[in-house]
């Protein structure tokens, strides 16, 4: 089985070799668990495997992403500037500042907006059957308005463009922000499910697995912390399956 490293070192370990190829991946978590640079690290381990990639963005300027990945030692600029990482900006005309992304999505509230910029990038930059990766961040913004049934039809089309495209689409989502209900119904449709969590007494960060397909993975959380190279799992010393 073809396997999608995660730049995150143990969690490779832990999920056989990385992330089951193709599959839709939900990360999940409250605000400051580093949602975000979780997903960064599995796009940017794309491109250093010679991927093609697409970010779309809902919540930060594309300037502003580059500039944080920079920051954990991930240099995007070469690979945008080879268009070997192109964005979706759904981000710029929600206030109101023109981009200069070559994908805009003018209401990324509209989950057939943001899947028809979706299926033209897709068309331009991947290449058929070979392995790519997608970042769609946050779907708790774009799905905030939505509809149980556009939701589900949303996901599904995620589950079948990561197919066609022998893709790994990684779907980030801040918990709290929607119903509970609604939540949980999210977390039941991906392939792959992890979840980020802090203590917000102790600080202490924990990851888990929650779902992830043709893998048998521990049941337990897994302590990590944010260097200056991003997520870091720290060496567990029992896993519970």
């Amino acid at each position: 089985m073809e396997r999608a490293p995660t730049g995150v070192d143990l969690l490779d370990k832990i999920l056989e070799g990385g992330i089951p190829r193709p599959a839709s991946v939900l990360i999940s978590g409250d605000i400051g668990t580093n949602k975000n640079t979780f997903a960064q690290q599995i796009l940017y381990r794309g491109l250093l495997e010679g991927e093609k990639a697409i970010y779309v963005t809902i919540d930060a300027f594309p300037e502003d992403l580059i500039k944080n990945m920079l920051k954990y030692g991930m240099d995007v600029r070469e690979y945008v500037r080879r268009g070997d990482l192109v964005f979706i900006d759904g981000f710029s005309p929600r206030v109101g500042v023109e981009s200069n992304s070559p994908y805009i999505i003018e209401n990324p509230f509209d989950p057939n907006e943001v899947l028809k910029a979706i299926v033209i990038a897709e068309k331009e930059v991947f290449g058929a059957g070979l392995p790519c990766r997608l970042v769609i961040s946050h779907i708790s913004t774009m799905l905030f308005m939505a509809t149980k049934p556009q939701i589900l039809s949303f996901i599904e089309r995620m589950h079948a463009e990561a197919r066609k495209y022998n893709g790994v689409y990684i779907l980030v989502y801040s918990e709290g922000v929607m119903n509970p209900y609604v939540e949980n119904f999210i977390k039941q449709l991906p392939d792959v499910v992890i979840t980020l969590k802090r203590d917000a007494e102790t600080g202490k960060r924990t990851m888990s697995v929650m779902r992830c397909i043709r893998t048998r993975y521990p049941r337990n959380p897994f302590e990590y912390e944010l260097t200056d190279k991003g997520i870091v799992i720290k060496e567990a010393k029992r896993l519970v399956y």
